[in-house]
């Protein structure tokens, strides 16, 4: 049955902390989805959006669904009220943090269900970090945003971690030249380990911060990105990845 979205208030949060913190301890609790349409503990937002509660297959289609949900609404909205994405991932959070076979659920840390907006982890939270970067780049977010909705990809974080890097459509193209597998639709075997071979995603960020020093990143291609990346990177780069139909 839909819902109209709303946003938790300061109380409402406090509420949904203090669930994420049992859940953390090992105590075996519901999450208070009573909250949700509770007007002490929520607010109305300035447009009626309703929602369903339907399975989202992964990130992509997530930040897919989330742009098309929540277009409605500013932009200070989006961008700004904790409340609102706290409210969302409460909604759904059998999706965003599910039920183990033990039993148990893994909630992570709280900046993962309520967004903190500093520097450091606005980028960490399972729905606005997917919708950001969807909303920037649509489609083309498709390596970014692999993966199931209760977690993050090296991919994703290495490079939603840098707003200069998550903001720059050509690094977003050389990313997906590189890495993607397109026979599989996911991330190549090896891009992401923490001591994957030579020229992993990794060490691309390295580089391009290398480059960054010498040359104006900001405004090449990811072809031109590609071309002036080391040899390391040759394997990657030759493997049919130069043109990804999207």
């Amino acid at each position: 049955m839909a819902q109209v979205i709303r946003a938790l208030n300061s109380t409402g949060i406090e509420q949904f902390r203090g669930c994420l913190a049992r859940l953390r301890g090992g105590m075996a609790v519901d999450p208070p989805l009573a909250l949700l349409q509770d007007r002490n503990f929520t607010s109305e937002l300035p447009v009626e959006i309703p929602i369903d509660a339907q399975p989202v297959a992964n990130r992509l289609e997530l930040g897919r669904f989330l742009c098309e949900l929540l277009g409605p609404l500013p932009p200070d909205e989006m961008d700004r009220n904790a409340g609102l994405w706290a409210w969302m991932s409460l909604f759904l959070f059998d999706q965003v943090c599910p039920v183990l076979r033990d039993g148990g659920r893994r909630p992570g840390q709280d900046y993962r269900h309520i967004p903190d907006f500093s520097y450091r982890y606005r980028h960490r939270h399972l729905l606005h970090g997917p919708y950001q970067v969807y909303r920037r780049h649509g489609p083309l977010s498709i390596l970014l945003l692999s993966g199931p909705l209760n977690s993050e990809s090296a991919l994703y974080h290495e490079i939603a971690s840098r707003q200069d890097l998550v903001a720059n459509r050509g690094v977003i193209e050389a990313t997906l030249s590189l890495y993607m597998d397109r026979k599989r639709g996911a991330p190549k075997h090896g891009c992401q380990a923490t001591k994957g071979p030579p020229g992993s995603i990794r060490r691309f960020v390295r580089v391009l911060q290398q480059l960054d020093v010498n040359y104006d990143i900001y405004g090449m291609s990811g072809k031109d990105m590609i071309d002036l990346l080391p040899g390391e990177f040759d394997a990657w780069a030759n493997r049919g990845q130069t043109a990804l139909p999207l």
